[in-house]
């Protein structure tokens, strides 16, 4: 687009993500609320990946500036996407255009307060997201189904997460420790439990080790735990992204939440909502010896390890 002469730049927040739905909701819902907020013309690209092979107007009927993309058009269009984590305040920054590929929010309150408020802003956002009319006729019939009253959701992250978060993913026992201090305040709950446990590896396509989180969960609880059936936990297929989507409604109707630590698809069950809230991952004491174990074992390369204590040790702020 050519700008006529003696005009001022168009300013404008172009975004793409090719991270799994949740990372890619919170880049739209963050992208939006900035675009707002600075008056820029936003757009986001969405492209079928390993994480998400599902498209935008396949999930939601809002006629957002939300463009699913082929690999033949990514592929042409991705070089003009930066990167690099944004380390500069999008709020006030005078770069007319802007152009992220990123599976991280935009928003960085710890390092800009005044983006903050905006946080706020995107639970709005995420309030009038309005999925396809398949997937709210599921969301619907489980609950009439299923739900009591008053309903415990519980997401436990599995899948990748036992092989590159191990620590956060062994917290089953810390999540049933904090159902049970729900089900304290609120007997007669029932318990909603969506998990991936049992997905496959979807960059290796290998088998994940299953726990049995669901069995665990019906022999401590029984009959007031409930949870959908996936028809796929493998992310390279659409329907296991329609799925997700369901299961991602549902706990958002929950009136206590438990989730996983890191895990954007728990952050998105919450956000913008006021319940109360527990995120949890393994609390042994000696958690964090966990990974040398695992490299001292050749289970994972001096590169995984390296990462994993860089997380753990980096300044806060830095990506």
């Amino acid at each position: 687009m050519h700008q006529p002469i003696g005009e001022p730049p168009l300013r404008t927040l172009m975004v793409a993500s090719t991270a799994g739905l949740c990372n890619r909701l919170r880049v739209l819902l963050s992208g939006m609320a900035l675009a707002e907020a600075t008056g820029r013309e936003f757009t986001m690209f969405w492209p079928r990946t390993k994480d998400c092979a599902a498209g935008f107007a396949e999930l939601f009927a809002n006629p957002w500036p939300v463009y699913d993309v082929t690999d033949e058009e990514w592929a042409n269009r991705r070089h003009t996407f930066s990167r690099e984590r944004v380390r500069y305040n999008l709020l006030t920054t005078d770069v007319p255009q802007i152009s992220l590929w990123t599976s991280h929010s935009l928003l960085m309150p710890q390092r800009f307060p005044a983006h903050k408020d905006l946080q706020h802003r995107m639970g709005e956002l995420l309030a009038l997201m309005q999925p396809i009319e398949t997937i709210i006729a599921r969301v619907e019939a489980f609950q009439t189904e299923a739900f009591r009253t008053r309903m415990i959701g519980v997401h436990l992250r599995r899948g990748d997460f036992r092989v590159f978060e191990p620590i956060i993913a062994d917290n089953t026992a810390t999540a049933m420790r904090a159902v049970d201090a729900y089900l304290a305040q609120a007997p007669d709950a029932g318990i909603l439990l969506c998990t991936d446990d049992g997905a496959l590896n979807q960059y290796s396509g290998k088998a994940v080790p299953t726990e049995g989180v669901r069995a665990r969960f019906v022999q401590r609880y029984g009959e007031r735990v409930v949870a959908t059936t996936p028809r796929s936990l493998d992310r390279r297929e659409p329907i296991a992204i329609h799925d997700a989507l369901v299961d991602l409604w549902l706990l958002r109707q929950t009136d206590y939440f438990v989730g996983t630590v890191g895990s954007s698809f728990s952050g998105m069950a919450v956000l913008g909502r006021s319940v109360p809230v527990t995120m949890c991952q393994l609390q042994h004491p000696l958690r964090n010896l966990l990974p040398l174990r695992y490299w001292l074992r050749g289970e994972r390369p001096l590169k995984w390890l390296v990462r994993y204590y860089w997380k753990l040790i980096r300044p806060r702020g830095v990506r």
